[in-house]
């Protein structure tokens, strides 16, 4: 995984993205940019490198990571009844977002 990883909608460059007017991609583009893109790059590159290191699994227990991060932001911060409306909105993100990203940043490392 490389530090550079294109985390941005569609051939949208930092710079538009940080300065755009849509909260969601410019959050997306400030998080890409931080530190936390960077340690998260720094760990996934040494997971694959341990012994017996099996990609699936690091699939798996990534997207686990990421959802578990996921609600306890929500429970931090929406009431537990709105807990069905944040997997909906969490559900939609993922059919809109995944399966797109996935097959764009393939076709740019096959580049």
């Amino acid at each position: 995984m490389t530090e550079n990883a294109r985390l941005l909608p569609g051939s949208m460059s930092e710079v538009d993205a940080l300065t755009c007017d849509d909260p969601i991609t410019s959050l997306i583009a400030r998080m890409s940019v931080s530190t936390v893109h960077e340690s998260l790059v720094k760990f996934v590159n040494s997971e694959i490198q341990r012994p017996g290191a099996n990609v699936d699994h690091m699939l798996i227990g990534i997207a686990a990571y990421m959802m578990q991060m996921h609600a306890s932001f929500a429970a931090t911060f929406v009431d537990a009844d709105r807990a069905d409306d944040v997997v909906a909105q969490f559900q939609a993100v993922l059919d809109r977002t995944y399966r797109a990203h996935f097959v764009d940043s393939a076709k740019e490392l096959a580049a």
